[in-house]
């Protein structure tokens, strides 16, 4: 009989599980035919929000959005 892998399979391969769910929401996106690829291709941008601190105090806000999500290895 075969032993069970210990753990989850995506930290066997060296990756994290955000990583690992990326990998799978990308490739789901990939096979969607196109009216449905259209939608999730909308919901794939990310908008995110920063500013500088400085003496306790809050900077202008910057509104960054991406496109697409950058690759790491």
């Amino acid at each position: 009989m075969c032993q069970p892998v210990a753990g989850p399979f995506y930290r066997a391969a060296g990756m994290s599980y955000l990583r690992y769910a990326n990998i799978c929401a990308d490739l789901m996106r990939s096979v969607l035919k196109e009216p449905l690829r259209a939608k999730a291709a909308q919901r794939q941008a990310i908008y995110f929000r920063s500013s500088t601190w400085t003496d306790g105090r809050q900077g202008p806000s910057v509104v960054t959005e991406l496109k697409e999500v950058p690759l790491t290895k």
